[in-house]
């Protein structure tokens, strides 16, 4: 075998192996990237790329298209795989909508950090989770309530119901405030602390007036985590942000160690 040969061989293993582990590299920045959203999870490799799941929903991407296209000059790859992660939304089907007669009694609010929740853009419009501020690090989601699940409502599903947003939010709070009356029944009356007793326990500031024992005036209230509502009077604001910022640190679902107050309208962040 002539010299020119093996030197044409050589370079052309060298341009294999240089191309698998710039792939690998890439594969691992897809990622980090997929792993930083609210929603897109990895779950495996696979021969050409990986396996994700999206708002639970499993899929596979093939990255090599994406990887030669990210080799091309000028093409940034931070917008790169922006794009990538919006076209893996836009692949989750609507989901099946129940009729809302059978749902009604079943439909609650959750709070959640605005960063936890999906991003509105990606997915297809009848995908897009129905949400409200409660302030500007805490939303406000609705889920239905399953046997083994909670569903969150989407825009399609307000379509289908033929229901507005405001519509959805008072009738979600009212199932909130109806639970939350048997709640206290069962625990004997309102107490200083709501810690994981049902899983809507920070929800609970949307109907903080049920919340209050009798005595306390001027109450202040604070969710550190989604399984935690506490309150105490004015007075002790001091020991409540200390002990709301505790139980922040420690968490596994950590939400905000803002201070609320309640006023007519519902919860207000006083800071």
């Amino acid at each position: 075998m002539s010299g020119a040969v093996l030197l044409l061989l050589a370079a052309a293993g060298i341009a294999v192996v240089r191309y698998s582990l710039g792939f690998l590299r890439f594969r691992a920045r897809v990622r980090a990237a997929l792993d930083a959203t609210p929603d897109i999870r990895w779950q495996r490799w696979t021969g050409r790329g990986l396996a994700v799941a999206v708002s639970g929903y499993a899929l596979e991407l093939d990255l090599i298209p994406t990887y030669l296209h990210a080799r091309l000059p000028r093409v940034r790859e931070r917008a790169l795989l922006e794009e990538l992660a919006d076209a893996l939304r836009r692949r989750i089907p609507p989901g099946a909508i129940p009729p809302l007669p059978l749902v009604r009694d079943r439909i609650l609010p959750v709070l959640k950090p605005v960063r936890a929740l999906p991003p509105d853009r990606g997915y297809l419009p009848e995908n897009v989770l129905i949400r409200r501020a409660l302030d500007p690090e805490v939303s406000i989601a609705y889920v239905m309530e399953g046997q083994f699940r909670m569903t969150y409502v989407s825009a399609g599903m307000l379509r289908a119901w033929d229901l507005g947003a405001d519509a959805l939010h008072a009738l979600a709070v009212e199932n909130l405030r109806e639970r939350t009356a048997h709640l206290l029944d069962e625990i004997g009356g309102p107490r200083r602390e709501y810690v994981a007793l049902d899983g809507y326990d920070a929800s609970r500031l949307l109907v903080a007036d049920l919340l209050v024992p009798p005595g306390l005036r001027d109450p202040l209230f604070a969710i550190p985590h989604e399984h935690a509502c506490l309150l105490a009077p004015a007075g002790e604001r001091a020991a409540l942000r200390a002990a709301a910022e505790a139980a922040h640190r420690t968490a596994t679902l950590p939400l905000s160690t803002a201070l609320y107050r309640w006023t007519g309208a519902g919860p207000a962040s006083i800071e």
